[in-house]
C-alpha cells in the first residue's frame, strides 16, 4: 500500500513538467517540418526552374505551383500550433524568396521561423 502511495505521489509530481516538455518537443517538431517543406520548396524551384508559394492560415500551409496551380504539398498543424499571421512567399527559381518572419506557437512557447531574401530559412 505504502508504494503504491509513493509511485501516486511520484506521477502527481512529474506529470505536469512532462507535459510541458511533449508540448515543446511538438512545437520544435512542427517547426522544422515547416522549415524542412520550405527547404524542398526552394530545391524545387530551382530544379524545375518555377516560382513555388509558400502560403498559410493559422491553421497550416500549402505549398504551390505557381506556374500549374498544382498543390505539392499541404500540411495542417496538429496539437495546438497556430501562426500568428497569415502570409505568403515566392521562390524563385535563381534560389531568391520574398523575405517573410513567421511566428508559431502553442501552449509551451512561440518559434519564430525567418525565411531570408536568399532562401535560406533560420528558426529562432
Amino acid at each position: 500500500m505504502i508504494v503504491i502511495l509513493i509511485f501516486g505521489i511520484v506521477a502527481a509530481i512529474s506529470a505536469p513538467p512532462m507535459y510541458n516538455y511533449l508540448q515543446s518537443n511538438r512545437l520544435q517538431t512542427g517547426a522544422d517540418r515547416m522549415v524542412a517543406d520550405m527547404k524542398y520548396a526552394r530545391s524545387i524551384s530551382i530544379a524545375t526552374g518555377q516560382i513555388m508559394r509558400f502560403s498559410n492560415t493559422s491553421t497550416g500551409y500549402t505549398l504551390t505551383n505557381v506556374g500549374t496551380g498544382t498543390v505539392i504539398r499541404q500540411t495542417n498543424f496538429e496539437h495546438d500550433m497556430s501562426l500568428a499571421l497569415p502570409h505568403t512567399a515566392n521562390f524563385y527559381p535563381w534560389g531568391m524568396a520574398d523575405a517573410t518572419v513567421y511566428n508559431v506557437s502553442n501552449g509551451a512557447g512561440n518559434r519564430q521561423i525567418s525565411l531570408l531574401p536568399t532562401g535560406m530559412v533560420e528558426v529562432q
